[in-house]
C-alpha cells in the first residue's frame, strides 16, 4: 500500500541553513511542501522573503508559493543577524547576493490566512486518504490499523488526531507567525503538529542560556509552547552536532564527478571520522544534553581530497559557496571550525523521526527575567507539577541526516535552472562576478582544509563529551558561542 505524502508547511527566515531546509523539504519523496511563509530574523522580513523566492527558484521549486509573515515580534523590536548571514541574509563568499533574483512576488494577503487555508485543505485530503486506506484494508480482511508501516511521529499527544493524520508546521525562525496562527485559528491545533528548530536545554547562542529563534520573540514562543498543540523542539544541543565539514562540502559539491551515491558515502565517511574521535574522548553518558556548543578542536584529521576542485555543477557550486560564507562567519563569530546546519535538522525529523532520540518533558519560556529572557526552561527530571508539553530531541543520527540532505541535493541538482547556460549563480550575483566568487570559494575551502579539526559530533555521542568540552570553553571566558551584547545577535 502506498502511504500518503506528509504535508508540510515551512515557516522560516532564510538564512543559509534555512535555504538547505527548503531544499530538503521540497526534494524529499514522501513530503509535500505546501508553501513557505517568512518571518524576520536572520535579516529583515523584506530580505528573507525575497531570499525564500530566490531559493525556491534556484532549487527547481518555482511552483511553491511564498507569503510574507509578520514584520516584527509581538512585543519587542526586531532582532536581526547580519554578522552571520550577511547584508542580504544569503551572502556568498566576499559578501553580496549570490543567487539569481526570482521574478516572482509573494502571495498577497495575511500569512496566517494563507497558512490556515493550506493546512485545512491538506488535512481534509489526509482524512480522505486515511478513509480510503481503511476501506482497502477492510476489503482485504485487515484490521484497519496502520501497523509498522504507518507514518507517524514519535511525539505523543492527548489530542484526538494521531500525529500521522496531521499536517506538519515546521518553524525554523521566530514563532510569531505560529503564535498568531494558533491564536486566531485555534481549531488548527487538532490538525497540525509543530516541529521547531529553536531553544536549548543549557547553554545558548544569543545569551548564556538563550537561543536566537526563541529570544527573537519569547512571547510568541510562550504562546506556542502553551497552546496544547503536539510540539517537537530540536534544540541547539542537537543541531550543534550536525556540522558541515570540508568532507561534507565536498560531497555536496559532487567533487570528482561524484553521483548521489558516492557523495553520500563521502559524507558518511566524514561523519564516521567524527564519531570515532568523539568516542575516543570518553564514553557516552545518558541521552540528556545540557551542553555548550562544541568548541574549536586541535586534533587534526586528513583533509577531504579535492575539496578545492570545481563542483560537479553550477547548482552544487552555488550551495557550496553559500555554506562557505556561513562557515567563515561561524568561525569568526563563534570560533566553530565548521558551521552547524540547524534548520534542515527539523525537516529531517519530519522525514525520519526514527533517526532521533527524544523525551517528553515540560518546557516553559521565560518572559520576565532580564537574565534569562527567552530561555526554554526544560524540566528534564519531571520536578514540575505541570504536565509534559514538548517532545524534546536529545540526540540525532548525524550520518542519517547528511544522507537525507545529500540525496535531496542530488534531486535538486537534476532539475535546477542554475545548471542551464546563463542562469547560474554567478550570472545573477552582485559584486565582482563569477571569477571573484569562484576564487573566494576555493580560498575558503583551502583555508578550511588547512585548519581542519576533528568535530565532536555524532548521533551516538552523548552529553558527557560535549558538556566537558563546553565547560572548558566557558572556563576560557566564553559563554558557549553566544553572549550577545549591545544589541548583537548570534543566530541560526
Amino acid at each position: 500500500m502506498t502511504r500518503p505524502s506528509i504535508p508540510v508547511w515551512l515557516d522560516c527566515d532564510p538564512g543559509h541553513d534555512d535555504a538547505t531546509a527548503i531544499l530538503l523539504a521540497g526534494h524529499t519523496p514522501g513530503l509535500e511542501l505546501l508553501g513557505v511563509s517568512t518571518i524576520g530574523g536572520n535579516q529583515t522580513l523584506a530580505k528573507v522573503t525575497k531570499n525564500a523566492l530566490d531559493v525556491l527558484d534556484a532549487v527547481g521549486l518555482s511552483h511553491i508559493d511564498v507569503v510574507a509573515g509578520q514584520p516584527r515580534p509581538l512585543m519587542r523590536p526586531p532582532l536581526l543577524c547580519p554578522e552571520i548571514h550577511g547584508d542580504t541574509g544569503l551572502d556568498g563568499p566576499g559578501g553580496g547576493r549570490l543567487l539569481p533574483r526570482s521574478p516572482r512576488s509573494p502571495l498577497p494577503g495575511k500569512a496566517i490566512t494563507v497558512i490556515s487555508r493550506a493546512i485545512e485543505a491538506a488535512y481534509e485530503q489526509l482524512q480522505r486518504e486515511r478513509t480510503g486506506q481503511q476501506q482497502q484494508q477492510q476489503q482485504r480482511g485487515g484490521e484497519g490499523g496502520g501497523g509498522e508501516g504507518s507514518w507517524r511521529s514519535s511525539s505523543s499527544s492527548s489530542s484526538s488526531s494521531p500525529s500521522g493524520e496531521r499536517v506538519r508546521l515546521v518553524c525554523t525562525g521566530a514563532l510569531t507567525n505560529a503564535a498568531l496562527l494558533l491564536t486566531v485559528y485555534p481549531e488548527l491545533s487538532e490538525m497540525v503538529e509543530v516541529v521547531i528548530m529553536g531553544g536549548c536545554m543549557g547553554v545558548g547562542n544569543t545569551g548564556p542560556v538563550v537561543e536566537f529563534n526563541i529570544q527573537t520573540d519569547p512571547e510568541a514562543a510562550k504562546i506556542v509552547f502553551e497552546s496544547g498543540v503536539p510540539l517537537t523542539m530540536v534544540p541547539l544541543e542537537v543541531t550543534h552536532t550536525v556540522l558541515a565539514t570540508p568532507q561534507v562540502l565536498a560531497a555536496i559539491g559532487g567533487i570528482g564527478g561524484m553521483g548521489a551515491t558516492a557523495a553520500t558515502a563521502a559524507a558518511a565517511g566524514a561523519v564516521g571520522i567524527a564519531a570515532e574521535a568523539a568516542a575516543a574522548a570518553g564514553p557516552a553518558s545518558a541521552a540528556l544534553s545540557t551542553a555548550a556548543p562544541p568548541p574549536p578542536s586541535s586534533s587534526p584529521v586528513a583533509p577531504a581530497a579535492g575539496t578545492a576542485a570545481a563542483a560537479a555543477s553550477p547548482f552544487r557550486h552555488t550551495i557550496q559557496q553559500l555554506l562557505l560564507f556561513f562557515a567563515e562567519t561561524y568561525k569568526r563569530v563563534f570560533r566553530f571550525e565548521h558551521p552547524p546546519l540547524h534548520d534542515p535538522v527539523a525537516v529531517a525529523y519530519v522525514i525520519r523521526p526514527d533517526l532521533f532520540e527524544c523525551r517528553r518533558m515540560r518546557v516553559d519560556v521565560e518572559t520576565c527575567s532580564s537574565l534569562s529572557y527567552g530561555q526554554t526552561v526544560c524540566d528534564v527530571w519531571g520536578q514540575s507539577a505541570a504536565p509534559p508539553n514538548v517532545n524534546v530531541v536529545l540526540q540525532v543520527d548525524v550520518e542519517g541526516v547528511w544522507r537525507l540532505l545529500l540525496e535531496a541535493v542530488a534531486r535538486a541538482d537534476a532539475g535546477s535552472p542554475l545548471n542551464r547556460a546563463g542562469t547560474g549563480a554567478a550570472a545573477g550575483a552582485d559584486g565582482a562576478g563569477a571569477a571573484a566568487v569562484a576564487s573566494a570559494g576555493a580560498a575558503a575551502v583551502q583555508e578550511q582544509q588547512r585548519q581542519q579539526a576533528v568535530v565532536v559530533s555524532s548521533g551516538p555521542v552523548g552529553a558527557a563529551a560535549l558538556l566537558l568540552e563546553g565547560c572548558r570553553l566557558c572556563d576560557g571566558g566564553r559563554d558557549g558561542g553566544g553572549g550577545g551584547g549591545g544589541g548583537s545577535s548570534r543566530a541560526e
